[in-house]
Order: structure tokens, then sequence, then C-alpha cells
């Protein structure tokens, strides 16, 4: 919960995929769900494509979701699924998700995964952002950089979904 907390959420705000009761309490953060909370998010994007950048050292876009001018008001929940791969040599994958109208977005977090050597890890950003001005159209788009040049060093995106208040 501090970790949301942390990146943009307010205390009362709730996302939730699971079951939720009229209150919770983690790490002494209490959280009261009111029937309005559910009723304000609404769809407002996806990419599935699954893109990957590799022999690469190069800062690559790899998923990107236009969010409609004037279709949300507050802000957006961005959830983006990424894979860190590497071969003998290893990797460093560099994962960026901005926002923003076009050719202005702004890096709102950086999230680095090491590739163990011939594997992969994945991870994902989850993250609320209202500081884009939604009154237009927004970009939402996930980058990926490799620290090591080879066919076996990837940086994949393979999802971004998007929810809006």
């Amino acid at each position: 919960m501090n970790a949301l907390l942390n990146n943009g959420f307010s205390e009362g705000d709730v996302f939730t995929a699971g079951i939720i009761s009229s209150t919770s309490s983690v790490n002494g953060i209490t959280t009261t769900v009111n029937s309005n909370t559910l009723t304000k998010l609404a769809h407002a994007g996806t990419d599935l494509t699954s893109q990957t950048i590799a022999s690469s050292t190069n800062e690559t876009t790899i998923g990107t979701v236009t969010v409609t001018g004037g279709t949300i008001s507050t802000g957006v929940f961005i959830m983006a699924s990424l894979i860190a791969e590497s071969g003998a040599a290893g990797n460093q994958s560099t994962f960026r998700l901005k926002t923003g109208v076009a050719s202005s977005e702004a890096t709102r977090v950086t999230k680095i995964l090491n590739g163990a050597l011939n594997a992969k890890v994945g991870d994902c950003i989850a993250w609320y952002d209202a500081a884009a001005d939604y009154s237009s159209d927004v970009n939402i788009i996930v980058t990926g950089e490799n620290n090591v040049n080879g066919a076996t060093s990837k940086s994949t995106c393979t999802s971004i979904i998007v929810f809006g208040i």
C-alpha cells in the first residue's frame, strides 16, 4: 500500500481486481471503499502487441496507448507488463513509462531489470498518472533500452492496460 501512496495515489483511492470489503487495513493504513469508487474507473486503452527491442542499445518505443482527449477527467492507472532477456553476455533492460501530448511525453517512472544469464526476468509497472492534461489526446509510451548490443539481449513490453477516472 505504501508503494501505491508514494506513486500518486491518495488514501481512499481504490483500484482492485478482486473482492473488496468496505474497510481494509494494510501496514497500518486503513482504506475505506465507497460505492462510487469503482464506478469511476473506465477502460481508456490497451496495447497487447508485445513489442521487443533487440540487437540495439538505443532507447526505443515498445508499447503505446493513446487516451482520447476529454474521455478522462482526473488521471489514469497504467499497468505495463515487462520482460528482460539476456544471453551469455548478460543484459540490463531499462524501461521508461512516459505520458504527455505527442512529442512532449515526459518520463514518469524508470524500471531497470537485470536479466540473468541465459534467462528471462519479468516485472511490471503500475502507475497512477494525473500529471498529464487529459483534456487533449495523451500518449502513454513504454520504451526499452538494452545495455548489451546482441541478438539475445531483449527488452519486451508484452502489454499495456490503461484505466481512467
